[in-house]
């Protein structure tokens, strides 16, 4: 029997036999690409934590590498971090939290032995917010490294700031309770011409040209260094005298 393709009965089921294939076919492409950026979304993080806590011996890491130095020495720390003073979590210990919420790192050596912690820094840029992790010894006395994940400021200027040069002088800075009223560092300005200098062991050159950025780097990283340390003794993790 010769189908008729002009009756009503023909056009409303072949439309819904393409609508279905079509849909089918996008959800199935949406699917995959979720999928394929939710892995790359996540082995960014990998990658960014590995390089903070500098477990990858300065050297160039492939995909697998980065995720077996994550897998191997990494952990998302299991107890809250909340800043007594003016409540801001650094770390949700929730497992069901939100893939958004403030995660806290800790890396441990082949031994066990606790290498530091990576901790969430935030702020107001120069053009917008800047997310990043703060890599700090197991005392909360030396910064470790730093790493800005998340930023849209000025790409040759403030953008720089994702730099490895520049983010290499934060290694080692002195974080401990630099006095009253003084800064945890100091990012520009005048630079320590001796060891007495307040600004000594906690300096890092601004960025040339790039004068917001570094002052809004400045600011919330001293705010958020103060926050950590309060929430790290509130935890237990800092001993209260330091």
């Amino acid at each position: 029997m010769k189908l008729n393709v002009n009756s009503p009965g023909y056009v409303l089921v072949f439309a819904a036999v393409v609508s279905t294939v079509f849909t089918a076919g996008i959800m199935t492409l949406h699917a995959v690409s979720e999928s394929a950026a939710t892995a790359s979304a996540q082995l960014y993080e990998q990658k960014s934590l590995v390089d903070v806590f500098k477990l990858g011996a300065n050297r160039e890491l492939g995909d697998r590498e980065i995720r077996d130095l994550y897998e191997q020495s990494i952990r998302q720390l299991d107890i809250p971090l909340v800043d007594p003073q003016t409540g801001k979590a650094f770390n949700s210990s929730d497992p069901n939290a939100s893939p958004l919420s403030p995660r806290t790192y800790v890396a441990r050596n082949s031994g066990g032995t606790i290498i530091g912690y990576a901790v969430p820094v935030s702020g107001i840029g120069f053009w917008s917010r800047i997310d990043g992790y703060l890599a700090v010894t197991s005392d909360f006395s030396t910064v470790i490294g730093i790493v800005f994940t998340r930023h849209q400021e000025t790409p040759g200027l403030g953008g720089r700031i994702t730099e490895p040069r520049w983010r290499k002088q934060f290694e080692g800075l002195d974080i401990t309770l630099p006095g009253a009223d003084k800064p945890s560092i100091y990012i520009g300005g005048d630079k320590p011409t001796s060891d007495d200098s307040p600004r000594h062991g906690r300096y890092v050159d601004a960025i040339t040209g790039a004068t917001g950025t570094s002052s809004a780097v400045n600011r919330f990283l001293n705010r958020d260094i103060e926050a950590i340390r309060r929430a790290a003794r509130e935890a237990g993790l800092l001993d209260n005298t330091k």
